[in-house]
């Protein structure tokens, strides 16, 4: 009798054709798979498909790999339990690759987010990069776990019930830390201002923003100080963002001139004198108002544009010096309050 005519001699050469086909058909497709990519890679303008292909590349062959031999040990003539403890083995390397491609493909996507796509790293976007990443992996490590325990009739609930009881008094220890934590992803989503962006704070306060980490936000001040605030007050309280929608910002000068002048003349002079510093925008014409009568002088007001919010100050000043320069030539009076004091003398 041939050795072939035997069933179980036959369905185990059965199982080792399928176990060699299962490697050549994974080493073929993991081939082809590489070479599409690759191509589309090369005609895109960054690496960012070429490190997406070599990171799962490797674990897609040996995926395939196992998807052929689960099947073979199902064809095979091996008992039941050594059938069972083949099959557990198979489906935990399984998990393990298809976890371990995941999780490349994450850090590749969330670098590629923070800096290729940004344009080199935009402030919120690299500052909760090294988090993100963290969290990240740790979620697709604890499905992955889960499964597994799943597969081997582990009791999650249980296990998902007492992490739940521990996670809550955790949460309650450290309400403010969360809190300001929650509130750092909110400013990152919302996205109100960015690292560089003078900001406003509803107690008067401005400043640069420096850094956005977890727990708080840093200002540089125009005082050369730094100023941290929690991310919570951030999220609850108004914020003028003095950097948007563009970096000009309005800038007012008040002078008043004496009763009798030529206001026509004046307001030609304030908005000739506006337009002669280099830190004013040029493109957009000043504007000049007659703001109030007062006392003892016509109050006028010049709105212009500054290029910045770092440049306000050199451009106010320069618009001063040019004003009163201008109002000397012209012979424009700049009055100032005059006191009569009558001294009555006793019959």
């Amino acid at each position: 009798m041939s050795l072939l005519a035997d069933p179980r001699i036959h369905e185990l050469l059965v199982s080792l054709g399928i176990l060699v086909g299962s490697y050549l058909a994974a080493r073929f497709l993991s081939f082809l798979f590489g070479k599409v990519l690759g191509r589309a890679a090369r005609r895109a303008s960054s690496s960012f498909e070429d490190r997406l292909v070599g990171a799962v590349k490797r674990p897609l062959t040996y995926f395939l790999f196992l998807v052929g031999a689960y099947a073979a040990v199902h064809r095979s003539p091996l008992p039941t339990p050594w059938s069972h403890r083949v099959d557990v083995a198979l489906f935990v390397l399984s998990v393990l690759l298809v976890t371990l491609a995941f999780i490349r493909a994450y850090g590749i996507l969330l670098a590629w987010y923070t800096n290729e796509a940004r344009g080199g790293g935009d402030g919120l976007a690299a500052e909760f990069g090294p988090l993100l990443s963290k969290a990240g992996k740790v979620l697709i490590s604890l499905v992955a776990a889960i499964t597994v325990l799943r597969h081997l009739g582990v009791d999650v609930e249980s296990l998902v019930v007492s992490l739940g009881v521990g996670s809550l008094a955790v949460g309650l220890a450290a309400q403010d830390t969360l809190a300001n934590m929650f509130a750092g992803f909110t400013l990152m989503l919302d996205r109100p201002f960015r690292i560089g962006d003078r900001i406003q704070l509803a107690s008067g306060e401005v400043g640069d923003v420096v850094t956005i980490g977890i727990r708080a936000t840093r200002l540089k001040t125009p005082d050369e100080t730094v100023l941290v605030i929690p991310n919570s007050v951030l999220t609850k309280e108004k914020v003028v963002n003095q950097s948007l929608p563009t970096p000009q910002i309005t800038t007012r000068v008040d002078v008043g001139v004496a009763y009798g002048t030529d206001l026509a003349q004046a307001k030609a002079v304030l908005a000739e004198a506006a337009v002669t510093s280099e830190h004013v925008d040029r493109e957009r014409a000043p504007v000049v108002l007659v703001t109030r009568f007062g006392d003892y002088a016509v109050n006028l007001q010049v709105i212009f544009w500054t290029k910045s919010f770092a440049e306000k100050g050199l451009a106010t000043s320069q618009v001063h010096e040019e004003i009163y320069r201008r109002f000397r030539e012209t012979g424009i009076e700049i009055p100032f309050p005059v006191r009569k004091v009558i001294q009555e003398v006793a019959p």
